[in-house]
């Protein structure tokens, strides 16, 4: 009787665990989803203000202007931000 009623609290325990286990890991990867998207909207309202300083600087068709997060080249009416990291956003002009 002993022997039955230990098993079963084993299984139910490592069930528990199990449970436990999974529900960590899901949090955890929404929680690291999350993260990408905040990161991925900072860098694009990072690519926004720098377009906008270079807008504001006037900068000539097929020119670069460096800041320390990137750089901004303009071509015609489109802006391309590229970030130091390696990633590149193109934004249109919102005064033309």
């Amino acid at each position: 009787m002993k022997n039955r009623n230990s098993g079963f609290i084993m299984v139910a325990a490592l069930t528990f665990l199990t449970l436990i286990a999974l529900l960590s890991g899901a949090q955890l990867f929404v929680y690291q989803q999350k993260q990408q998207i905040l990161h991925s909207q900072i860098e694009y309202n990072r690519a926004i203000i720098l377009r906008n300083i270079a807008i504001s600087k006037q900068i000539k068709d097929r020119t670069t202007m460096s800041f320390s997060y990137g750089e901004v080249l303009r071509h015609g009416k489109f802006y391309q931000v590229k970030f130091s990291n390696g990633r590149q956003v193109e934004l249109n002009s919102p005064v033309e």
